[in-house]
C-alpha cells in the first residue's frame, strides 16, 4: 500500500504522531509519503493582528508541492491517503484536481470550514474552504473513506466532522478525550489510529 499523510495548519509531518505512524506503516511494509507542505508556526503569529498577517499557508502553494508527488503517484496503485484537520479538506482540493483513485482515505479532524474560533487561523485556511465540491465525483475516486473525530475538540465541533462524513459517505468513529488529535494534544503515538488503518486495509 502506498500511504500519503497530509499535515494541517501550523503543522509539519515532523509533528505529533506523525513520525510514529510512518515507521509503524513501513515496518509493515508500506510505502509512506509524507511531503511537507508551507505553513506558518503558531508560536510565530498566533498573537499577531490578523490584518498584518499574510499566510505561507495557500492552497495553490500547496498544490505546486503536491505535483512532483502527483507524478510519482500516477503510476502506483493501492493509494490511501491521511490527513489531519486542513490536511483532509486539501485531500479534497487534490482528488478534485488529480482525479486519483484511492483504496481509502482517512480524515482525521476534518471540517469544510472553521470560524469564530481565531482570525489568524480563518485567515490561513481561507484559501482553502470549499463546500461545494462535486461530490458525487469525490465518492467515485474515494470509494470508501473514514472520519475520525474526538468528542471534545477545542477546534473542530462534532457537528463539523459529521458534516464531512456525510457529504462524502465516510464512516464514522469517535474518539473521547484526544482534543483535536494534534500538536497541542501532547500525541507522540497513536495506536488506535494504527489498528483502525490495519483492520480496514487488510
Amino acid at each position: 500500500m502506498n500511504f500519503v499523510f497530509f499535515h494541517g495548519s501550523f503543522s509539519t509531518p515532523q509533528d505529533a504522531w506523525f513520525p510514529w505512524l510512518k515507521e509503524e506503516l513501513t515496518k509493515q511494509g508500506h510505502t509512506v509519503y509524507a511531503p511537507e507542505f508551507p505553513v506558518d508556526r503558531w508560536e510565530d503569529v498566533g498573537t499577531i493582528n490578523p490584518d498584518l498577517y499574510t499566510p505561507k499557508q495557500i492552497l495553490e502553494l500547496w498544490l505546486t508541492v503536491f505535483e512532483p508527488i502527483f507524478v510519482e503517484l500516477s503510476k502506483k496503485d493501492d493509494l490511501c491517503f491521511l490527513g489531519h484537520s486542513l490536511g483532509p479538506l486539501f485531500i479534497l482540493h487534490v482528488i478534485e484536481r488529480y482525479q486519483l483513485h484511492l483504496r481509502h482515505a482517512f480524515f482525521i479532524s476534518p471540517f469544510f470550514e472553521t470560524s469564530g474560533k481565531s482570525a489568524v487561523v480563518t485567515k490561513a485556511n481561507a484559501t482553502f474552504y470549499k463546500s461545494d465540491f462535486d461530490f458525487a465525483n469525490l465518492k467515485k475516486n474515494i470509494p470508501e473513506s473514514t472520519v475520525i473525530y474526538s468528542d471534545d475538540d477545542p477546534y473542530v465541533s462534532k457537528d463539523k466532522a459529521i458534516e464531512f462524513a456525510r457529504k462524502l459517505g465516510c464512516r464514522l468513529i469517535e474518539l473521547h478525550g484526544y482534543g483535536h488529535v494534534g500538536i497541542e494534544s501532547g500525541l507522540k503515538q497513536f495506536p488506535e489510529l494504527l489498528k483502525i488503518m490495519t483492520d480496514t486495509i487488510k
